[in-house]
């Protein structure tokens, strides 16, 4: 998943194919610096899909919002891969887009925030994904197939992601800010799974044992896939990681078959 080496010419920020992820139609560039499936580059915001309404005034304030919003990743992400991350000010940024630091910190809480700009809505889709999923489906099963669905759209966006991979990694606070947003899916996964396992003993410790051990399988694939800069077929490592992950928990907690 992310050493500080410049992806040479190629800039992430100006990659214009489209993906379509079976939630929206997305360009490459508007995934962000988000490199692992904990921080899913690939789980789209909603109010980027393509839309052919006519819009009210509210609709395009928020259409405004919104192409600001993009055009400050997409500056952001050009500047960090040419000029790297940490010689990369605000002001430079805001120059790029033409808009005040005022303005700025009405999407962005800090230069960070704009290496991981789909956060919240990323862990929220995943959230709907794990917790739609068919009532007695095994924790397991649903995780493979959120799995496939990401590592497809990992393998449409290869070259940008081991590039976003190498600047997060590169970047003390970037890594940081990356352990942090694994510790929000670990809570988010736990509560989802101590839901499945209700009424059976000790469930939460139960949920809490396969959240905290998934985000460390998802973890050394993700990082085993970038080492390889992307060739190995990442969908087969995610079965083949769940697979052992599953072998050995359901050994040790038969319940949670």
């Amino acid at each position: 998943m992310e050493s500080g080496a410049k992806a040479g010419a190629w800039v992430p920020g100006d990659q214009k194919s489209t993906v379509d992820s079976g939630w929206g139609l997305r360009t490459a560039a508007e995934f962000g610096t988000e490199g692992n499936l904990a921080l899913s580059g690939v789980l789209p915001e909603a109010p980027l899909y393509a839309c052919r309404m006519t819009k009210s005034p509210t609709r395009l304030r928020e259409t405004k919002k919104d192409a600001t919003r993009r055009a400050l990743v997409r500056a952001a992400n050009r500047r960090f891969h040419r000029d790297g991350f940490e010689a990369t000010t605000l002001d430079d940024i805001c120059a790029d887009v033409g808009v005040s630091r005022r303005t700025f910190f009405r999407y962005f809480a800090n230069k960070e925030a704009l290496a991981f700009p789909h956060r919240a809505e990323r862990l929220e889709r995943f959230l709907e994904l794990l917790e739609g999923a068919p009532l007695g489906e095994s924790p397991f099963a649903s995780l493979r197939a959120i799995a496939q669905r990401m590592a497809r759209e990992y393998a449409a966006n290869r070259e940008q992601l081991i590039a976003q991979q190498r600047l997060i990694q590169g970047v003390p606070s970037l890594i940081a800010r990356e352990h942090e947003i694994d510790q929000d899916w670990e809570r988010a996964m736990a509560q989802a799974f101590a839901q499945r396992f209700a009424g059976s003993e000790h469930a939460e410790l139960r949920a809490r044992m396969l959240a905290g051990a998934a985000i460390g399988v998802i973890r050394a694939t993700m990082r085993y896939w970038f080492e390889n800069d992307g060739r190995p077929d990442l969908g087969a490592l995610g079965i083949q990681a769940l697979d052992a992950l599953q072998d050995g928990f359901v050994s040790a907690i038969p319940d949670a078959k």
